[in-house]
């Protein structure tokens, strides 16, 4: 696997000034979690609960002014972000969230956690990927 490609995502978040990350670890995201915790620029957290770790993120982007991003791995953790987001889109807070994902042949194929993660956030993000 080329893993190039998610060291320069993070590299490029880190030059635009992103210093503060939480990472809820998984299978899935073990790229992005190895490409944020070898960045020398970005501080890093690992918070195992989504849900946990979203809120906490959400309050290190409160008191710092800044973007703080999140990482979690696919299905259902995704979803236990949406709270959190949610409350930093109506407090105009920044948070970057990336998710990993399922290949798109494994949607609907009652293959654990494999949900249907397109626009999960609906309208209380300003823009999805």
């Amino acid at each position: 696997m080329n893993l190039q490609s998610v060291f320069n995502l993070i590299e490029i978040c880190a030059r635009h000034g992103l210093e503060r990350a939480v990472i809820s670890p998984g299978s899935r995201n073990a790229p992005l979690t190895i490409a944020l915790a070898r960045n020398q620029n970005i501080k890093c957290r690992s918070i195992s609960d989504e849900r946990s770790a979203a809120f906490i993120a959400l309050g290190i982007a409160q008191q710092l002014g800044k973007p703080t991003l999140l990482c979690c791995t696919s299905g259902s953790a995704a979803l236990n972000y949406a709270p959190a987001i949610a409350e930093a889109f109506f407090q105009q807070i920044p948070l970057i969230v990336l998710t990993a994902d399922r290949p798109p042949e494994w949607i609907d194929q009652y293959d654990g956690q494999t949900i249907r993660q397109n626009e999960i956030y609906g309208k209380h993000v300003k823009k999805s990927f």
